[in-house]
């Protein structure tokens, strides 16, 4: 067990981690100057008011400060870790923006090739700006070593996403290799090779963009100006580079002169993965694999899968043809060829919880918030607006962002969008013509979106308009104090036409969360099961439970210690994170819901978790709902109520 700190040691780690400048952090701990906290308690205070993450406040415990700051970015959280390195969630200290960390393990970085290799894929990444491509940010050398920042992609990889669901809709699964292949033409136009095409390096985030990420094998048509014999060394003749499953033949000859028709290759052995759920040459060793991509014909797509049309097995076929001159000439004639099939449903778009403050926007029945919001009436919310009046004010300084959220609101019905890039001309046009609602950034020219929902709430004739602040997850220590505004909806980025739907639907509405103590509830002796890992985020759900009136409460530390509890005593409540070991959120919501005594017993996600392929497969369990680890109050208080109307 952790030992526990006292307030003094854990205000020494502060100081020593260089997290915050020194008159940064005497002003974050200026509230608990005059408390006799200890260090878990502190740790516990700092995480609600979203001044640490659980992570950094867990690191800052165990002074893992080497986790806590790499260049000018707070890391925020780890991501994941591989052969080469470690990547980590993080944010830039003065630009806010959140980013992707990729860090070269220590034992990579003695490797001289492995290092050669790993400044390939920062010299390719910065070259690349298209839309389908992971974006590089910033590429340095610090104390953890060789790190490179890439765009953070809200979202998944490929591989990922059939593993948890199968193979997908056809058009689903053809929508994505078409965006891969658009990007990898852009690409190799940049004589850039990636070499490594697989579903694992194809992301996917919650608009349903599927970007292509590590290009950490790919091979230049240029050397950048590097000697010949260089770029021999790097790729010699013999060595196998890429990963075997997707791996065209001419690289598992170990061929020098690969080209773009490799791509090509993989991708179409991606396409078989995304649709039928496993690689098209399984084997039981990587020589079997290795021969069966030179020497086995490629598998029938519509002997697998009898729905696939015979045109797309033949595009297939084409693609991972044995001979590189067989292949598409391109990737854009490739892209062309999937895009001329017949088209049948569309992918629908992933529908998440929006992250809200103060008030937790409802999960979507089954008709979807988008098409709520374009029928006659909005029935969301009761209250809400007539489509023949709905009206908005945007405050957007991006002129980028402000298109897409008009084409968004448009296609919901708003007939009358004003956009502009001040709160001052927001509170003007506001108080001239008030709208059916206002959508705002949260950073303006001359006042944060915040401020601006707090002066339309000053003003009497403002004060019933709904208010949309569109924020980033960064902006959340912003949010504290805008738990007791009225009609105000958080909606973080980015977001869907749905849940921005949802969002608008929520803030229009006049019927809100009673605004009385949560203890004045009737909830009796209520028996609350709290499940998390991490020792910080307990702390601090445990005093918004005891604080909400519920002090009988139980703790277990991951989902399989939570099922034992379950299955020994009764609850009336769960709350429970995502990412634990042994057994995760969603194993544990599965059993609660299928398989325990009480399949009812209402259960609350508290999670930083932002995967929306995760969230939406919780919320097809059954969860009852769905925050982040703010926890705010609200969210015990609808539980309470429904439990109380007998609707939980």
């Amino acid at each position: 067990m952790a030992k526990r700190l006292t307030g003094d040691e854990f205000v020494r780690n502060l100081l020593d981690s260089t997290l915050f400048p020194r008159e940064e952090i005497a002003t974050i701990l200026e509230p608990l100057r005059q408390s006799a906290l200890d260090g878990q308690a502190i740790a516990e205070r700092l995480v609600a008011a979203g001044k640490l993450t659980p992570y950094q406040a867990d690191a800052l415990r165990e002074r893992r400060f080497e986790e806590l700051v790499i260049g000018n970015y707070q890391i925020l959280d780890r991501l994941g870790a591989g052969a080469m390195g470690t990547v980590y969630k993080a944010r830039h200290k003065r630009m806010k923006r959140v980013v992707a960390i990729k860090v070269l393990s220590r034992s990579v970085s003695q490797n001289e090739k492995l290092v050669q290799r790993f400044q390939r894929e920062v010299e390719a990444v910065a070259r690349m700006s298209h839309p389908n491509i992971v974006m590089a940010h910033d590429a340095d050398e610090a104390e953890v070593g060789h790190f490179l920042v890439m765009e953070f992609v809200n979202g998944r990889d490929l591989a990922s996403e059939v593993k948890q669901r199968g193979p997908l809709p056809i058009p689903e699964a053809v929508h994505c290799i078409v965006q891969a292949a658009h990007a990898m033409h852009y690409a190799h136009e940049q004589g850039i090779i990636h070499r490594d095409i697989k579903p694992a390096n194809l992301l996917r985030d919650i608009h349903g963009v599927v970007k292509v990420a590590d290009l950490g094998l790919a091979r230049f048509n240029d050397s950048f100006g590097r000697p010949t014999e260089e770029m021999a060394a790097l790729t010699q003749a013999g060595s196998i580079m890429g990963t075997v499953d997707y791996m065209s033949p001419e690289q598992a000859m170990g061929l020098t002169d690969i080209d773009h028709h490799a791509d090509i290759y993989s991708l179409g052995c991606t396409l078989y993965y995304l649709l039928i759920g496993s690689p098209p040459f399984p084997g039981n060793s990587l020589m079997a694999i290795l021969l069966k991509h030179r020497e086995v014909p490629p598998p029938s797509l519509c002997a697998a899968r009898g729905e696939i049309p015979a045109s797309l097995d033949s595009i297939f076929r084409r693609m991972v043809a044995k001979k590189p001159e067989e292949r598409f000439a391109s990737m854009a004639e490739a892209a062309q060829a999937l895009e001329s099939l017949p088209r049948g449903p569309q992918p629908q778009a992933k529908q998440t919880v929006p992250s809200a403050t103060p008030r937790v926007v409802p999960s979507a029945p089954p008709q979807t918030a988008a098409s709520a919001l374009t029928d006659q009436t909005v029935d969301l919310v009761p209250g809400a607006v007539s489509r023949r009046t709905m009206t908005a004010i945007l405050v957007e300084p991006s002129r980028s962002q402000a298109v897409i959220i008009r084409t968004y609101l448009q296609g919901l019905g708003f007939s009358d969008i004003s956009i502009l890039s001040s709160g001052q001309q927001a509170l003007e046009a506001a108080r001239n013509a008030p709208p059916s609602v206002v959508l705002s950034a949260m950073f303006l020219k001359d006042m944060t979106g915040l401020e601006l929902a707090r002066r339309m709430q000053a003003e009497g004739p403002l004060s019933a308009v709904g208010f949309v602040l569109i924020s980033s997850e960064s902006d959340a220590q912003q949010l504290g104090s805008l738990s007791q505004a009225d009609n105000v909806i958080r909606l973080t980025k980015p977001f869907t036409a749905d849940q921005l739907a949802a969002a608008l639907a929520a803030a229009a509405g006049t019927s809100t969360l009673p605004r009385s103590d949560v203890a004045s509830n009737p909830a009796g002796k209520i028996r609350v099961l709290l499940v998390d890992d991490s020792d910080t985020a307990r702390g601090h759900i445990r005093r918004a439970l005891t604080g909400a009136g519920l002090d009988c409460i139980t703790e277990a530390k991951d989902g399989e210690q939570a099922v034992t509890l379950l299955k020994q005593e009764a609850f009336d409540l769960v709350v429970t994170d995502y990412n634990m070991p042994r057994l995760d959120g969603r194993g544990l919501v599965d059993f609660i819901r299928n398989r325990s005594s009480r399949p009812s017993v209402p259960v609350i996600l508290v999670t930083t978790e932002t995967n929306a392929a995760k969230l939406d497969a919780v919320r097809q369990l059954g969860v009852s709902a769905i925050c982040d680890k703010s926890f705010p109050l609200e969210v015990i208080r609808k539980i309470l109520e429904r439990r109380g109307e007998g609707n939980v």
